[in-house]
């Protein structure tokens, strides 16, 4: 059985990781032995690890840090393993990941979720990443704007594969286990609109111009009961709460911290604001959409490949919190148009970003790949993989 390797720089259990515990588990049936991997950076292993051997998943955890014999351990790692193809998730992994592979003479495909830039050294990992992903036999995009962007640069190489991340149906929402306090408990009266986002804290998404809009909004509606719920951590945190206490609305953002079943929270919320300035395919607006919430988005990247003007959600235009108190605005007068979207988005969701659509599409690539591998093999085996 061809055994196949995910690799991934994890420190949490966010959407990347969520995808690749679901594709491990849905594989099984499937010919293909998936080991998931990470960079172990404290004395503790990853949660994204820890929670994929609970499921009888293969792990390998590989001490991480910047050092110089990282790219020999992965490789000693693959050839010790047999693994037969590698692939890699962001910035860290696609570029370690590249000369391991290369090292151990293992097929390697990289994953692109989508780039941040939100330090000066993920800005240097990420320039050392675009120089590979350009010269790279396969590269898998997330979204189709990245597949476009990256096509352009390289040159006449085969174009990147576009492999959606999948959403789970709601029947399995709602059989997640965790705990989401009820709109009482929050402190929202049943009158009260409830926007929400839901990502991690960093400049690229936008939080800044969302508080600014709602500052507005409450301004421009100043009878509407309306709270902020806002789910994630990260580096840009202390900077919005003081731009919430500058705004004077304490007492309607609440920030609820990082969520590993975000779903289950955004019951709470009447829309879902999704301000990035730059995005691959967000897993957060496919969730929203197929939960039925009507959802706002920028026209960065992925998002607009997602959301269909007036028809799935409602677009705007990057940093401009003047464009996203309108869109707001826009979704508390008109309750029939959030009806019109919400039941579209839901359809192009179930069609578009199914679990089965996106292991038919993995498979097929892993097929393409695995096949002069695996030549030797009886025809009816190499069948089963291609």
């Amino acid at each position: 059985m061809p055994r196949i390797l995910h690799l991934i720089a994890s420190d949490s259990l966010g959407g990347p990781e969520k995808q690749l515990l679901h594709h491990a588990r849905d594989t099984r049936a499937a010919g293909y032995q998936i080991i998931l991997g990470s960079f172990q950076e404290s004395a503790h292993a990853p949660e994204f690890l820890t929670l994929a051997r609970r499921h009888g998943i293969e792990t390998v955890s590989i001490p991480g840090g910047v050092r110089p014999g990282l790219v020999d351990d992965v490789a000693q790692y693959l050839r010790g393993h047999a693994i037969d193809l590698v692939c890699t998730h962001g910035y860290k992994a696609n570029v370690v990941g590249h000369f391991a592979a290369r090292n151990a003479k293992v097929p390697a495909v990289p994953f692109v979720h989508g780039f941040s830039g939100e330090s000066w050294q993920v800005t240097l990992y990420e320039r050392l990443e675009r120089s590979l992903l350009v010269r790279s036999p396969w590269v898998v995009c997330t979204s189709p704007a990245h597949a476009r962007e990256l096509g352009r640069l390289r040159r006449g190489r085969r174009a990147p594969l576009v492999i959606p991340n999948a959403v789970l149906a709601p029947r399995e929402v709602e059989r997640m286990r965790g705990f989401c306090p009820s709109r009482e408990e929050l402190g929202y009266s049943g009158r009260s609109f409830v926007f929400g986002a839901a990502g991690r804290f960093s400049r690229e998404k936008g939080h800044r111009y969302l508080l600014d809009a709602f500052s507005m909004l409450l301004k421009m509606e100043p009878d509407r009961p309306m709270e902020l719920l806002l789910l994630g951590e990260g580096r840009e945190e202390a900077v919005l709460r003081a731009q919430v206490r500058r705004l004077g609305i304490e007492s309607r953002v609440c920030f609820a911290g990082f969520q590993s079943r975000p779903a289950l929270w955004m019951k709470v919320m009447n829309c879902v604001v999704h301000p990035s300035t730059a995005e691959g395919t967000s897993s957060t607006i496919l969730e929203a959409m197929l939960l039925g919430i009507p959802v706002i988005g920028t026209a960065a990247g992925g998002s607009e490949d997602l959301i269909d003007d007036g028809e799935t959600g409602l677009l705007v235009k990057p940093e401009s919190a003047a464009a996203l108190a309108e869109a707001m605005q826009e979704i508390l007068d008109s309750p029939a148009l959030c009806r019109h979207m919400a039941g579209n988005a839901r359809s192009y969701v179930e069609q578009n970003f199914s679990p089965a659509r996106q292991r038919s599409l993995l498979e097929m690539m892993y097929g393409s790949l695995l096949q002069p591998i695996f030549a030797h093999l009886p025809q009816e085996s190499v069948d089963v993989l291609a």
